[in-house]
Protein backbone atom coordinates (compact mmCIF):
# COMPACT_ATOMS: atom_id res chain seq x y z
CA UNK A 1 0.00 0.00 0.00
CA UNK A 2 2.77 2.32 1.26
CA UNK A 3 4.39 2.47 -2.20
CA UNK A 4 0.87 3.46 -4.06
CA UNK A 5 0.29 6.15 -1.59
CA UNK A 6 0.84 9.17 -3.24
CA UNK A 7 4.56 10.09 -3.95
CA UNK A 8 6.48 13.41 -4.16
CA UNK A 9 5.77 15.09 -7.45
CA UNK A 10 9.16 15.73 -8.46
CA UNK A 11 9.78 16.23 -12.23
CA UNK A 12 10.86 13.08 -13.90
CA UNK A 13 14.33 12.19 -15.65
CA UNK A 14 13.20 11.53 -19.05
CA UNK A 15 10.13 14.12 -19.07
CA UNK A 16 11.58 17.00 -21.23
CA UNK A 17 8.65 20.26 -21.33
CA UNK A 18 9.83 21.24 -24.67
CA UNK A 19 11.67 19.82 -27.18
CA UNK A 20 12.45 15.99 -28.24
CA UNK A 21 15.82 14.39 -26.56
CA UNK A 22 17.80 11.88 -28.49
CA UNK A 23 19.51 10.73 -25.15
CA UNK A 24 19.58 12.16 -21.54
CA UNK A 25 22.08 11.08 -18.97
CA UNK A 26 21.19 11.89 -15.73
CA UNK A 27 23.66 11.56 -12.74
CA UNK A 28 22.81 11.75 -9.19
CA UNK A 29 24.87 12.02 -6.52
CA UNK A 30 22.93 10.38 -3.47
CA UNK A 31 23.82 11.31 0.61
CA UNK A 32 26.96 12.98 -0.75
CA UNK A 33 29.36 14.19 1.21
CA UNK A 34 27.81 12.14 4.24
CA UNK A 35 28.85 8.27 5.76
CA UNK A 36 26.53 6.55 3.07
CA UNK A 37 26.75 7.36 -0.45
CA UNK A 38 26.86 6.89 -4.03
CA UNK A 39 26.63 7.92 -7.45
CA UNK A 40 24.24 6.48 -9.70
CA UNK A 41 24.57 6.97 -13.58
CA UNK A 42 21.05 6.33 -15.99
CA UNK A 43 21.52 6.71 -19.61
CA UNK A 44 18.09 7.19 -21.15
CA UNK A 45 17.70 6.45 -25.62
CA UNK A 46 14.54 6.65 -26.97
CA UNK A 47 13.94 4.50 -29.97
CA UNK A 48 10.44 5.85 -30.74
CA UNK A 49 8.62 8.61 -28.69
CA UNK A 50 6.13 6.07 -26.70
CA UNK A 51 9.57 3.90 -26.13
CA UNK A 52 12.48 4.32 -23.82
CA UNK A 53 15.03 2.51 -22.72
CA UNK A 54 17.71 2.96 -20.43
CA UNK A 55 20.87 1.41 -18.25
CA UNK A 56 21.68 2.22 -15.01
CA UNK A 57 25.03 2.22 -13.42
CA UNK A 58 25.90 2.40 -9.85
CA UNK A 59 28.95 3.82 -9.10
CA UNK A 60 30.06 3.02 -13.03
CA UNK A 61 29.07 -0.60 -12.36
CA UNK A 62 25.71 -1.49 -14.34
CA UNK A 63 23.02 -2.47 -12.30
CA UNK A 64 19.85 -2.51 -14.40
CA UNK A 65 18.70 -2.14 -18.25
CA UNK A 66 15.16 -1.23 -18.61
CA UNK A 67 12.54 -0.95 -21.50
CA UNK A 68 9.43 0.60 -20.99
CA UNK A 69 6.72 1.93 -23.07
CA UNK A 70 4.40 5.52 -22.26
CA UNK A 71 1.32 6.94 -22.65
CA UNK A 72 0.85 10.54 -23.63
CA UNK A 73 0.43 11.32 -20.04
CA UNK A 74 3.37 9.79 -19.48
CA UNK A 75 2.52 7.03 -17.88
CA UNK A 76 4.16 3.89 -18.02
CA UNK A 77 1.91 1.19 -19.68
CA UNK A 78 4.64 -1.42 -20.39
CA UNK A 79 8.17 -2.43 -18.72
CA UNK A 80 11.01 -4.74 -18.87
CA UNK A 81 13.39 -4.68 -16.38
CA UNK A 82 16.72 -6.93 -16.54
CA UNK A 83 19.02 -6.46 -13.11
CA UNK A 84 21.65 -8.16 -11.96
CA UNK A 85 20.91 -10.16 -9.11
CA UNK A 86 23.92 -11.03 -6.11
CA UNK A 87 23.77 -15.03 -6.18
CA UNK A 88 21.39 -15.62 -9.79
CA UNK A 89 22.75 -13.13 -11.85
CA UNK A 90 21.37 -11.58 -14.58
CA UNK A 91 17.33 -11.64 -13.86
CA UNK A 92 13.92 -10.02 -15.79
CA UNK A 93 10.86 -9.01 -14.40
CA UNK A 94 8.15 -7.91 -16.90
CA UNK A 95 4.78 -5.48 -15.74
CA UNK A 96 2.28 -4.13 -17.77
CA UNK A 97 -0.08 -1.30 -16.39
CA UNK A 98 -3.66 -0.22 -17.20
CA UNK A 99 -5.65 2.44 -16.21
CA UNK A 100 -8.75 2.98 -15.44
CA UNK A 101 -10.99 6.15 -14.05
CA UNK A 102 -10.01 5.56 -9.91
CA UNK A 103 -8.68 2.19 -10.72
CA UNK A 104 -5.50 0.71 -12.01
CA UNK A 105 -4.31 -3.55 -12.71
CA UNK A 106 -0.39 -3.50 -12.48
CA UNK A 107 0.06 -6.74 -13.96
CA UNK A 108 3.35 -8.99 -13.14
CA UNK A 109 4.31 -11.14 -15.93
CA UNK A 110 6.38 -14.17 -16.57
CA UNK A 111 8.78 -14.03 -19.44
CA UNK A 112 6.18 -15.28 -21.95
CA UNK A 113 3.42 -12.51 -21.24
CA UNK A 114 1.10 -14.92 -19.70
CA UNK A 115 0.21 -13.39 -16.26
CA UNK A 116 1.62 -14.09 -13.14
CA UNK A 117 -0.43 -11.94 -10.77
CA UNK A 118 -2.29 -8.49 -10.41
CA UNK A 119 -2.32 -6.01 -8.52
CA UNK A 120 -5.71 -3.84 -8.25
CA UNK A 121 -5.75 -0.31 -6.86
CA UNK A 122 -8.60 1.58 -6.42
CA UNK A 123 -8.11 5.04 -6.16
CA UNK A 124 -10.32 7.97 -3.65
CA UNK A 125 -11.01 11.48 -4.80
CA UNK A 126 -8.06 12.44 -3.87
CA UNK A 127 -6.25 9.95 -5.54
CA UNK A 128 -5.34 7.60 -2.98
CA UNK A 129 -5.31 3.73 -2.70
CA UNK A 130 -8.15 2.99 -0.79
CA UNK A 131 -7.60 -0.86 -1.90
CA UNK A 132 -5.50 -3.27 -3.33
CA UNK A 133 -6.39 -6.94 -4.31
CA UNK A 134 -4.06 -9.21 -4.90
CA UNK A 135 -5.67 -11.74 -7.85
CA UNK A 136 -3.85 -15.20 -9.14
CA UNK A 137 -3.91 -15.58 -12.57
CA UNK A 138 -7.30 -16.98 -12.47
CA UNK A 139 -8.84 -13.52 -11.20
CA UNK A 140 -8.65 -15.42 -7.75
CA UNK A 141 -8.29 -13.24 -4.46
CA UNK A 142 -5.13 -14.13 -2.80
CA UNK A 143 -4.95 -10.86 -0.38
CA UNK A 144 -6.45 -7.84 0.20
CA UNK A 145 -4.87 -4.70 1.30
CA UNK A 146 -6.98 -1.25 2.51
CA UNK A 147 -6.50 2.36 3.40
CA UNK A 148 -9.01 4.47 5.86
CA UNK A 149 -7.97 7.88 5.35
CA UNK A 150 -8.45 10.42 8.32
CA UNK A 151 -7.25 13.54 6.18
CA UNK A 152 -7.93 16.14 8.94
CA UNK A 153 -5.23 14.29 11.31
CA UNK A 154 -2.97 13.35 8.67
CA UNK A 155 -3.23 10.06 9.43
CA UNK A 156 -4.64 6.45 8.09
CA UNK A 157 -5.55 3.31 9.29
CA UNK A 158 -3.83 0.60 7.00
CA UNK A 159 -5.23 -3.28 7.21
CA UNK A 160 -3.74 -6.22 5.43
CA UNK A 161 -6.11 -9.53 5.11
CA UNK A 162 -6.03 -12.98 3.90
CA UNK A 163 -7.50 -14.15 1.24
CA UNK A 164 -9.70 -16.04 3.92
CA UNK A 165 -10.90 -12.13 5.77
CA UNK A 166 -8.09 -12.97 8.32
CA UNK A 167 -6.59 -9.67 9.80
CA UNK A 168 -2.66 -10.01 10.21
CA UNK A 169 -2.06 -6.07 10.12
CA UNK A 170 -4.11 -3.07 11.36
CA UNK A 171 -2.19 -0.38 12.26
CA UNK A 172 -2.25 3.65 12.41
CA UNK A 173 0.27 5.46 9.86
CA UNK A 174 0.89 8.99 9.14
CA UNK A 175 -0.29 10.53 6.36
CA UNK A 176 0.20 14.76 5.24
CA UNK A 177 -1.89 15.14 2.49
CA UNK A 178 -0.82 18.75 2.08
CA UNK A 179 2.61 18.21 1.57
CA UNK A 180 3.10 20.79 -0.86
CA UNK A 181 3.96 24.09 0.15
CA UNK A 182 5.17 25.59 -3.16
CA UNK A 183 6.09 25.30 -6.90
CA UNK A 184 7.94 27.54 -9.03
CA UNK A 185 7.42 29.31 -11.76
CA UNK A 186 8.51 26.46 -14.37
CA UNK A 187 5.67 24.23 -12.26
CA UNK A 188 8.13 22.08 -10.79
CA UNK A 189 7.53 20.91 -6.80
CA UNK A 190 10.36 23.43 -4.59
CA UNK A 191 9.13 23.56 -1.42
CA UNK A 192 7.49 20.05 0.49
CA UNK A 193 7.23 17.92 3.45
CA UNK A 194 7.59 14.37 2.98
CA UNK A 195 4.03 12.70 3.14
CA UNK A 196 4.49 10.09 5.04
CA UNK A 197 6.23 11.30 7.59
CA UNK A 198 5.61 12.62 11.31
CA UNK A 199 8.13 15.18 11.30
CA UNK A 200 7.35 18.70 10.05
CA UNK A 201 10.94 18.47 8.12
CA UNK A 202 11.20 20.55 5.41
CA UNK A 203 12.88 19.92 2.01
CA UNK A 204 13.78 22.49 -0.57
CA UNK A 205 14.45 22.30 -4.52
CA UNK A 206 17.15 24.52 -6.33
CA UNK A 207 17.06 24.41 -9.95
CA UNK A 208 18.51 25.05 -13.22
CA UNK A 209 17.19 25.74 -16.00
CA UNK A 210 18.33 25.18 -19.76
CA UNK A 211 17.80 27.98 -22.50
CA UNK A 212 14.60 25.51 -23.31
CA UNK A 213 12.97 25.39 -20.52
CA UNK A 214 13.99 22.21 -19.44
CA UNK A 215 15.71 21.51 -15.68
CA UNK A 216 19.95 20.47 -16.20
CA UNK A 217 20.64 20.30 -12.11
CA UNK A 218 18.61 19.43 -8.98
CA UNK A 219 20.10 20.07 -5.67
CA UNK A 220 17.39 18.30 -2.77
CA UNK A 221 18.50 20.19 0.20
CA UNK A 222 16.60 18.83 3.39
CA UNK A 223 16.06 20.84 6.61
CA UNK A 224 15.78 19.99 10.14
CA UNK A 225 15.29 22.80 12.67
CA UNK A 226 18.45 24.88 12.09
CA UNK A 227 20.14 21.63 10.41
CA UNK A 228 20.78 21.92 6.55
CA UNK A 229 22.01 18.57 4.60
CA UNK A 230 22.31 17.80 0.69
CA UNK A 231 20.41 14.51 0.24
CA UNK A 232 20.41 14.31 -3.16
CA UNK A 233 22.49 16.35 -6.43
CA UNK A 234 20.81 15.47 -10.01
CA UNK A 235 22.45 16.59 -12.79
CA UNK A 236 21.06 15.95 -16.53
CA UNK A 237 22.68 16.16 -19.86
CA UNK A 238 19.80 16.66 -22.19
CA UNK A 239 21.19 15.82 -26.63
CA UNK A 240 17.96 17.44 -28.20
CA UNK A 241 16.82 15.48 -31.75
CA UNK A 242 16.52 16.86 -34.48
CA UNK A 243 13.78 17.69 -36.40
Amino acid sequence: MQTEIRRIDLPKDFILKNEIAKEIIVTKKINPGQDFSYVEKTIYTFPKQSLIRTKRYKNSKLESTKEFSIDSLNRVIKNIVRFKHKALGWQTSKYETIYRTKTKDLKMLNLDDSVNYIMRVVFDENDNPIEIKTLNSNDELIGLSTAVYDYDNNSFIYTVFKKDGTIVLNKNEYFKKDYEIQRNEFGDLQEFYWPTSSSNIKYIIEYKYDDKGNWTKMKKLQFDGKKKKTTEIISRKIKYAKI
